[in-house]
């Protein structure tokens, strides 16, 4: 049976919905401890310095999916979004809801004028990279992650 649900902007009183979720992808990630941020911090990247937008998907007044992005810039290509990440809790997958939400994240980008929408997926999520595929994307395997812990002063 396929619930009733909405896809929408999110919203100040969904950040503690969105913190959870958050953390059950890195437990699904299998990397629970690498999460350090937390609520207050999500608000104040997202209100006050506009760090990033989020959708989420709500059935029933439950927060039952999500997707962050923000913009970043090509220099080869111009204005993209990143998809930070996309999530829906375990009982809703295969419903069609991530669909819905990379495709409500993809008309955000495009409204905003970038001609093409960029994230990544963990090579052994398996589920996800055919999902991906089915949808288009090209699935790039050749580029490596590069990350340089910065402190702040």
């Amino acid at each position: 049976m396929k619930p009733n649900y909405t896809i929408r902007l999110g919203r100040k009183e969904d950040l503690p919905a969105v913190m959870q979720l958050i953390q059950d992808l890195a437990e699904f990630e299998k990397a629970p401890e690498e999460v350090e941020n937390n609520v207050q911090q999500l608000e104040q990247d997202w209100h006050r310095h506009g760090s990033f937008q989020f959708l989420v998907a709500v059935a029933d007044e439950e927060v039952i999916g999500m997707s962050l992005y923000y913009p970043r810039y090509s220099t080869w290509k111009g204005r993209c979004y990143y998809l930070e990440d996309l999530y829906v809790k375990p009982a809703f997958r295969g419903l069609g809801i991530g669909l819905a939400l990379i495709k409500a994240t993809a008309d955000e980008a495009r409204k905003a004028g970038a001609i093409r929408l960029d994230w990544q997926v963990l090579d052994w999520n398996e589920g996800a990279v055919q999902f991906y595929e089915n949808l288009g994307a090209k699935v790039e395997k050749e580029w490596w992650n590069c990350k340089w812990r910065l402190r702040l002063q």
